[in-house]
């Protein structure tokens, strides 16, 4: 059983080497803005740091588990913005961190802005070796690798609405004959990402976002996220969306200070899945260093 189940991991690593490397579809990934999109550079107007950790399919030994790290500003005076993105997976014996530094140039377009973001780092990996008695063949090969990767992507923002296009890592890796792990290029397994949501006004305090994620690739075909959250004073969030064919979805988050957020959010499985992985959830902390008061009239808060 125990090499059953280690064949099975293998043959799901082979499929993910040879496949383009990508940024995970997180559930909140309005914290995960500079990992689904470079051009989000500076989007916020001030130093902004956020951490996220997924832990998917709870109950599964050697589940995959992922954590995020990104921080960005805009450069004063410029048109610039800058961010360094860290992100760290674990797939069963699969390591993977990629270490990105993220560039967007923000131009003033009507209302908004119009940011076109590039993206270069690297990403190093490894396999674990696991003990399976006496074969030497599995005992002994455990690769590591350390090679480049390159993002790309365009993003429009103003006060109420937001849309972006993006191909976060533009490079795959994939084992030679020999095993080593090199870097390859295909545009046919480009994972292109749409994101759009606008805020509307309900009452004085009320306001609805429809906001949605889609990615598609050619092997995986379309993925969307799409949903709609209901914020209360600018400060509680709660929604729930739609993840075609994977999972119901219901987050929240609150605004602890002006400048401390903190969100959660819970997958609940709909495919044959769902009898085993014991659904999935995400948290996630963002922390602006500034913040902005809105009022008619600006002593009284």
């Amino acid at each position: 059983m125990r090499r059953f189940l280690f064949i099975l991991f293998i043959l799901s690593f082979v499929s993910v080497l040879n496949a383009q490397e990508k940024a995970l579809l997180y559930s909140h990934y309005s914290f995960n803005g500079l990992a689904v999109n470079p051009a989000y550079a500076g989007s916020r107007d001030m130093l902004s740091v956020s951490l996220s950790h997924r832990n998917q399919w709870m109950g599964f030994e050697g589940a995959p588990a992922y954590n995020i790290v990104g921080v960005h500003t805009p450069y004063k005076n410029t048109r610039m913005g800058l961010g360094l993105l860290v992100m760290n997976e674990s797939i069963g014996l699969r390591k993977y961190t990629g270490i990105y530094v993220n560039y967007a140039h923000r131009i003033q377009m009507g209302r908004g802005k119009l940011a076109l973001g590039l993206k270069g780092g690297v990403g190093t990996g490894n396999y674990d070796q696991v003990d399976l008695g006496n074969d030497p063949h599995f005992n002994d090969n455990s690769y590591s690798y350390l090679l480049p990767n390159f993002g790309v992507g365009a993003y429009y923002y103003t006060n109420r609405f937001y849309a972006g296009l993006s191909v976060p890592l533009l490079l795959g890796y994939k084992s030679n004959n020999s095993g080593e792990i090199i870097t390859r290029h295909s545009f046919e397994q480009y994972a292109y990402y749409v994101t759009a949501g606008y805020k509307i006004d309900l009452t004085s305090d009320w306001q609805a976002q429809p906001a949605g994620l889609m990615v598609y690739e050619k092997a995986g075909g379309l993925i969307a996220d799409l949903g709609v959250s209901v914020m209360y004073k600018d400060a509680l969030r709660a929604g729930v969306s739609y993840r075609t064919k994977q999972a119901i979805v219901m987050l929240v988050d609150y605004k602890i200070t002006y400048q401390l957020r903190a969100g959660i959010a819970y997958d609940y499985g709909i495919n044959e899945l769902n009898s085993y992985n014991r659904n999935s959830i995400e948290v996630a902390l963002e922390y602006n260093f500034g913040y902005r008061v809105k009022a008619v009239n600006p002593t009284i808060f």
